[in-house]
């Protein structure tokens, strides 16, 4: 196994992209910290995670035979991600790994977009990605190591309608990870990050739903742009991602973009 003994952080966890991660992550022999918000959102157009999501989860990869913890934490709060690192520390003694997966999404347009509509996604997002880091990083540096794993999107190397607030959120990851690449180098640490196409996960399924389109035409809607139309980007897809650029084999490689999108920035202008 190519993460024996180490120890990974994954944001926004106990569900879609997150869960694959983190089970994955384990199942080359990380140990896990799932630490998730489990609970709604008030712009935000369905449930998020629940203390129940975030219980299976964890049991989910202790049934593995993994050890994992998971910790309440809304990745916009200073206090919160501050205390969810101490907690890992104290459970695991250190952080090898963290992956800034926690994320959400609303559809409007600006003109009809509140600021705290504007605030939710970009907090969640940007936000809780440089707080995340701002927590880690110190003990990386300490330790001479570590990888961290951004989660953006293709949003976040073009625009869409009705998504100015999460593209906005996923094209500044993608710049707060070619600076961060930079600050720590020297100090082994590698700063990478993954942008996903349409994967069909409780967030988009829960988008789909507020505009009342079934799955089906939500699907061929959504996953239109995708080059391979034959085949879906599946949770576990970005996982195993995420998973590679957590192990060794991407020793020299930092401050780049990984697209799982199926082809579909290929072919756009």
């Amino acid at each position: 196994m190519k993460l024996e003994s180490k120890v990974a952080v994954v944001t926004g966890g106990a569900r879609g992209n997150g869960l694959a991660s983190a089970k994955l992550l384990a199942a080359e022999g990380a140990d896990i910290v799932i630490a998730d918000i489990c609970e709604d959102m008030p712009t935000i157009p369905y449930s998020m995670s629940t203390p129940q999501t975030m219980e299976d989860a964890v049991e989910a990869i202790k049934s593995a035979g993994r050890k994992a913890i998971g910790v309440k934490c809304d990745v916009r709060k200073s206090s919160d991600v501050e205390a969810m690192v101490k907690q890992t520390l104290e459970a695991f003694g250190k952080i090898d790994i963290l992956v800034n997966n926690a994320g959400n999404s609303s559809m409007m347009a600006v003109a009809d977009m509140s600021e705290q509509e504007w605030d939710e996604v970009l907090d969640t997002h940007l936000k809780g990605t440089f707080i995340c880091c701002k927590y880690v990083v110190p003990h990386m540096i300490k330790q001479h190591s570590g990888k961290i794993i951004n989660i953006s999107s293709v949003g976040g190397t073009r625009g869409f309608g009705l998504g100015a607030h999460y593209c906005a959120a996923k094209h500044g990851i993608i710049g707060f990870t070619k600076s961060l690449a930079m600050e720590v180098a020297d100090h082994n640490v590698n700063v990478n990050v993954v942008c996903p196409g349409t994967v069909w996960t409780p967030m988009m399924q829960g988008i789909a739903a507020f505009f009342g389109l079934e799955d089906a035409e939500a699907k061929e809607q959504f996953l239109a742009g995708h080059l391979f139309q034959d085949r879906e980007i599946t949770p576990e897809d970005i996982g195993r991602t995420v998973v590679w650029l957590a192990t060794e084999d991407t020793r020299c490689i930092t401050g780049q973009s990984i697209l799982v999108d199926a082809g579909w920035t290929c072919k756009a202008p």
